[in-house]
């Protein structure tokens, strides 16, 4: 059995996984922030499945925020 990888994004708390998701998807179609911090994204999305928690949660929660 192969274990994943635990990132940082891993121990943030829900609403602040969201949040930061939130902000860096705004500040790239911004253009504030360049494309490569899609890899960033990835893996916050990856965070958010392993906890069971949907992407359009949570984009929806870091909306909210």
């Amino acid at each position: 059995m192969v274990k994943e990888k635990c990132s940082l994004y891993d121990k943030l708390p829900l609403e602040l996984l969201a949040g930061f998701h939130f902000e860096i998807n705004k500040n790239i179609e911004k253009g504030i922030l360049s494309d490569a911090m899609y890899h960033e994204i990835r893996l916050m999305e990856q965070s958010a499945l392993r906890r069971g928690i949907s992407l359009e949660c949570l984009q929806d929660k870091g909306s909210r925020i």
